[in-house]
C-alpha cells in the first residue's frame, strides 16, 4: 500500500480530503466542461460545493472510512478523470481532422471532391452511446441560471 501512489493520480484535482466522523470527503475540482458519468458517481455520494476557481466546479465525494469504500471512491474519481481526458483528446483529434478536411476541400477541385471516399476498415464496430453519460444535477450548491 502506498498513499502517495493512490493520491498522486488525484493530486492535480484535490482541494482537500477531510474526515467527517466515520466518513472521508474527497473535495475535488474539475473544469466546468467535464462530465460526470453516472456509472462513476453512485447516488448520494457526491455533492457539488462552492468553487473558488472560475470555470471550475468543485465536488465533494463522500466515502465510508473502510478499505473497500475508499478504494471504490478513489477509483471512480480516477475513472472520471480518465474519461474526461479521453473526451478532450477526442475533441482535439476531431478538430485536427476537420481542419485537414477543410484543407483538402480548399485545395481540390469539385470533381475530385465528389469522388472523395473514407475508408474506416480499422474500426471493427462503431458504437455510439450516451447511456449513463452524465449527471444533470448534483445536490448542493445552488445552480445559477
Amino acid at each position: 500500500m502506498s498513499l502517495y501512489k493512490d493520491i498522486s493520480q488525484l493530486y492535480p484535482y484535490i482541494i482537500s480530503i477531510r474526515k467527517l466522523k466515520t466518513y472521508l470527503s474527497f473535495n475535488i475540482s474539475f473544469p466546468n466542461t467535464w462530465k460526470l458519468p453516472k456509472k462513476y458517481v453512485p447516488e448520494n455520494s457526491a455533492v457539488e460545493i462552492e468553487s473558488s476557481q472560475p470555470n471550475e466546479r468543485a465536488i465533494s465525494f463522500v466515502s465510508e472510512f473502510n478499505e473497500e469504500s475508499v478504494d471504490k471512491t478513489t477509483l471512480n474519481i480516477v475513472r472520471i478523470i480518465q474519461y474526461n481526458k479521453e473526451r478532450e483528446e477526442k475533441e482535439r483529434l476531431l478538430q485536427d481532422k476537420v481542419n485537414e478536411l477543410k484543407n483538402i476541400f480548399e485545395k481540390q477541385d469539385l470533381t475530385t471532391l465528389k469522388s472523395l471516399q473514407f475508408n474506416l476498415n480499422k474500426i471493427n464496430k462503431l458504437e455510439l452511446s450516451d447511456e449513463g453519460e452524465t449527471i444533470t444535477e448534483l445536490p448542493g450548491r445552488d445552480k445559477e441560471e
